[in-house]
């Protein structure tokens, strides 16, 4: 499909009650009404698609994936869901036993509630039977690797953040990363970031924002990104390269910014984002801050004057409050308008005050946030209230906040950190464990939709209006049940998503 008119009908759209068609042209919607009108529009149809009872979205946008990550995860060991230390260390012995790779790579454990404790280096050392072996904490800020991968990697004993136990974090995981990325060939990239991508088409995701940075994947990824989009229908990409005076990069790539995973500080699973006051659970830090108020305001004025968007990686409450001291001392240089129009973001935003939310509200920062991380890790008797306590953890994430206040809100999943599915974010917001902080379905869609299209500065898209692009995605939900109610509670699976007007990714059997 991408060229002549194809007409679906029958359709369920989320505004609706009535039936309802739709009509593309090439790569745009031409017309959206009811069905009892689209009887005009079949002639000169080069195909009817009648589908009945099919719930039509507009595709969605997942505003922050790392796809060579997440394809990893998809192809090798995942460790999401391990109760305890020791049947994290039997899936990896499993794994090991079949797997090839000159190292083995896992990710997704979460020690939080394990009650054998956590892994380490000689743990892996005895379940892979002395393989190099690298296992990815489940916010990819910390990671632990055996003995033999450690003397593979050059310096990670004098780096920031090694434990002699095998744990690294901070700039020893960054290393370890690094080495990683040079294991693999260009073809075996293009093979993972694939994986990802498809995996986002069969999750009627028509659009990712890829945060790359130099400790999470190299800047050739652009160029393997290009080359699969042009030999294969796939989610449109953008891309975003995370680092400070990286502006020949950004020319000679092409990315839409220097923004994305820009650490001012980690993650509150590792203990590295920054907070005012010390973590609950380990009363000995306040986290780890990557840059200050200084270095914020220097990044967005060069970005601004360079016409591109800069954004930051930013989780505690101390990190939130750098960011908005940087942005303040950037509007003192250049002024609000001129910061407005540049139209910078930030990712995750997890403790923001009510001030912060003032200033990012006035000067346009969109907000990049992850809905799945409050399912996650939210509630009485997760992470967030192991690691900060439950008076600190009650206030975080407050989307509903943000979006009173004025501040743009995007919708995406950090895929791997969590999986790409756009409906469980959508519950999640609509639904968050605190309670009283829930926006609306129609809020919640439009973040996940027309907010991704405009947190990259792409506007007049992510509606279903005529004249829009053709990005769709069509659900099957159970006979007799409520569309939008069926989609919220999970029970809507993706059949076919389209970008511009070219099917992505169709479920067989299952599209007339």
């Amino acid at each position: 499909m991408g060229g002549g008119r194809t007409l679906y009908r029958g359709v369920s759209l989320l505004d609706r009650r009535r039936p309802a068609a739709l009509a593309v042209e090439g790569e745009t919607i031409a017309w959206i009404g009811d069905d009892h009108d689209a009887a005009s529009w079949v002639d000169g149809a080069t195909e009817v698609r009648a589908l009945d009872g099919t719930l039509l979205t507009p595709g969605f946008v997942d505003a922050h994936v790392h796809l060579a990550m997440t394809g990893h995860a998809l192809r090798g060991l995942d460790l999401a869901g391990a109760r305890s230390r020791v049947e994290a260390l039997e899936r990896l012995g499993v794994h090991t036993s079949r797997s090839g790779d000159v190292v083995v790579h896992g990710r997704g454990w979460d020690d939080t509630s394990w009650p054998d404790g956590t892994l380490t280096g000689p743990d892996l050392d005895r379940a892979a039977g002395g393989r190099p072996v690298y296992l990815g904490r489940v916010d990819g800020h910390s990671g632990v690797v055996s003995a033999s991968l450690v003397s593979r990697v050059h310096g990670l004993r004098e780096a920031d953040g090694w434990s002699a136990g095998g744990r690294v974090e901070r700039d020893a995981h960054h290393l370890v990363r690094q080495h990683l990325a040079t294991l693999s060939d260009p073809s075996h990239r293009a093979a993972t970031i694939g994986t990802a991508l498809r995996a986002a088409a069969a999750a009627g995701i028509v659009s990712v924002h890829e945060n790359a940075a130099p400790h999470i994947s190299p800047l050739e990824d652009v160029d393997v990104v290009r080359a699969l989009a042009a030999s294969e229908v796939l989610p449109h990409v953008v891309t975003y390269w995370g680092a400070r005076d990286a502006y020949a990069d950004a020319r000679a790539y092409g990315v839409a910014g220097l923004a994305g995973d820009l650490n001012i500080d980690g993650s509150l699973g590792s203990h590295t984002a920054a907070l005012h006051e010390p973590y609950d659970d380990r009363p000995s830090t306040i986290g780890h801050q990557y840059l200050e108020a200084d270095e914020v305001a220097e990044h967005v004025v060069g970005c601004t004057r360079a016409g591109l968007q800069a954004g930051f990686h930013v989780i505690g409450d101390r990190a939130s409050a750098t960011l908005v001291e940087g942005l303040r001392r950037a509007r003192d240089v250049l002024g609000t308008d001129t910061l407005r129009a540049a139209r910078h973001r930030v990712e995750h935003l997890e403790m923001p005050s009510g001030a912060d939310l003032e200033l990012l509200a006035q000067l346009g920062v969109t907000a990049s946030v992850q809905p799945a991380f409050d399912a996650a890790w939210g509630g009485s008797d997760g992470m967030y209230a192991a690691r900060l306590g439950k008076d600190r953890s009650h206030g975080m994430n407050p989307l509903a906040a943000m979006a009173a206040i004025g501040v743009p809100l995007a919708f995406g999943s950090d895929a791997p950190v969590t999986p790409l599915a756009p409906w469980h974010a959508i519950a999640a917001a609509t639904r968050p464990q605190a309670g009283g902080q829930a926006l609306s379905l129609a809020q919640a869609v439009h973040a996940h939709t027309v907010g991704g299209w405009r947190a990259a500065r792409i506007d007049g898209t992510g509606r279903l209006e005529p004249g829009a692009a053709a990005h769709l995605a069509f659900w099957e939900v159970p006979a007799g049940a409520q569309a939008a109610e069926a989609a919220v509670a999970g029970e809507a699976r993706c059949v076919r998503t389209v970008v511009s007007g070219r099917t992505a990714y169709e479920m067989a059997s299952s599209v007339a």
